[in-house]
């Protein structure tokens, strides 16, 4: 997937940013998203431009509109401090956020058991995002498109040679099971929409839990949606964290709707090929492989019943 370019980010117009800001020096930091280039705005603030491209841009706006409502429901997220356009600056819209103290989760290269408290939390916030953000005029309009249907990415990856006849029957079998149990009622919560650990944001002493980060993907759907993105090793301890709170209603097919989106993220990674450089969240080798080691590991056990 060729991404497009970002804007001009000369001397000049960066200058013209750090002026804004009592001339706090701009450093650029290390890529680890797609959508925008990212600063160090001095020692407080982070500046972000997106790519040079209508969809970026929205997904900037959209965060922008989406923090104040994540803060307010007790999500620990950093503040917005300006969402701005000025064309003589960039083609397309910026914003300055709070800097967060400390470094992503991916960064630690930890496996989920050793930052089982980390996960715990980012749970705990998404119960506080799943509760608190009610439907308004102010994000109706947040609707994200839900990937292709996991069964019919199954065929088209045994057509495109990724395995055979057998292995498609088995994973559509599989799959036609958790579609069953996705169908009972559950609720529509507003999401994160990005959970992977390079948008959690933590203290690298112990680690602990500081923040999470990233809105642009923030949509309405199925809460099982915001457990995606992450090792499935990861999930019962969000879990744990995100049942602790006690502010939502039992949803029993919860991990039945996890386990299918989990599939349905690898197969539609699968459909795009190697991604080198990415984000472990971005590369479907990797995903599939975690959900087998989660579903032979003593953890997954208690998963069982929903293994066809």
């Amino acid at each position: 997937m060729k991404l497009p370019d970002f804007p001009d980010l000369s001397a000049d117009r960066l200058e013209a940013v750090s002026r804004r800001f009592g001339g706090r020096p701009l450093t650029r930091l290390p890529e680890v998203g797609i959508f925008n280039a990212v600063f160090a705005l001095g020692d407080d603030l982070i500046l972000r431009v997106p790519r040079d491209d209508p969809k970026f841009a929205e997904a900037l706006e959209r965060e922008s509109r989406i923090i104040p409502m994540a803060r307010a429901a007790g999500v620990r997220t950093p503040d917005l401090i300006v969402f701005e356009e000025d064309h003589a600056l960039f083609p397309w819209p910026f914003v300055v956020l709070e800097r967060v103290p400390g470094t992503h989760l991916a960064a630690l290269d930890l496996e989920p058991e050793a930052v089982a408290d980390v996960w715990r939390e980012l749970g705990a916030d998404y119960a506080r995002l799943h509760a608190g953000v009610l439907p308004g005029a102010d994000n109706a309009d947040l609707v994200s498109h839900d990937l292709p249907d996991p069964r019919e990415m199954a065929a088209r990856c045994a057509e495109e040679g990724h395995y055979g006849p057998s292995e498609v029957r088995w994973l559509d079998r599989w799959l036609a099971r958790l579609e069953e149990a996705a169908r009972t009622d559950h609720p529509r919560r507003f999401l994160h929409g990005d959970p992977q650990a390079t948008n959690v944001m933590v203290d690298p002493a112990g680690p602990r839990y500081r923040a999470v980060i990233d809105w642009g993907a923030a949509t309405w759907g199925d809460p099982a949606w915001d457990f995606a993105g992450v090792p499935l090793r990861a999930v019962p301890f969000m879990l744990e964290g995100y049942r602790a709170q006690g502010l939502l209603d039992p949803d029993p097919s919860l991990e039945a709707r996890i386990l299918r989106r989990q599939l349905q993220v690898g197969l539609f990674l699968l459909g795009r090929g190697p991604a080198p450089g990415r984000s472990w969240a971005e590369r479907s080798a990797g995903v599939l492989l975690e959900v087998l080691r989660f579903l032979t590991s003593p953890q997954g056990a208690a998963w069982n019943a929903w293994i066809s």
